[in-house]
């Protein structure tokens, strides 16, 4: 899986599991290439584990922390607010701060695409 281009309503619409996986591991992770053949990942660097980010929040963490390193807190932080608030619920601080996986994720690679638009 090469770094294909990702519109935002995509990015909104990945289920979790591989493929928001891989979105994150190639556009915040720092993977070179994926490779995914059944249900094994192959991976640059080939010693990498793809980790399944977008279900485990402990996973999740490790996407926010590298969106720290990559100074992008601001752009993600509006990122997830656009992300809980577009579940049509009613959304409190207790959502932003109990954000799951997934929604963790899916706001990375807006704040990454969305920081890479006018490259």
């Amino acid at each position: 899986m090469s770094k294909q281009v990702i519109t935002d309503e995509q990015i909104l619409n990945l289920p979790p599991g591989r493929d928001l996986d891989s979105h994150i591991a190639l556009r915040v992770m720092g993977f070179k290439q994926i490779t995914i053949v059944g249900k094994y990942y192959f991976t640059d660097p080939i010693d990498t584990q793809v980790k399944p980010y977008s279900t485990d929040i402990s996973a999740a963490w490790e996407v926010e922390e590298q969106i720290k390193e990559l100074g992008l807190t601001v752009e993600y932080t509006g990122s997830l607010k656009q992300v809980v608030l577009g579940t049509g619920e009613y959304v409190g601080m207790f959502d932003f701060i109990h954000a799951t996986a997934e929604q963790r994720c899916k706001a990375a690679l807006l704040a990454v695409i969305g920081g890479s638009k006018d490259e």
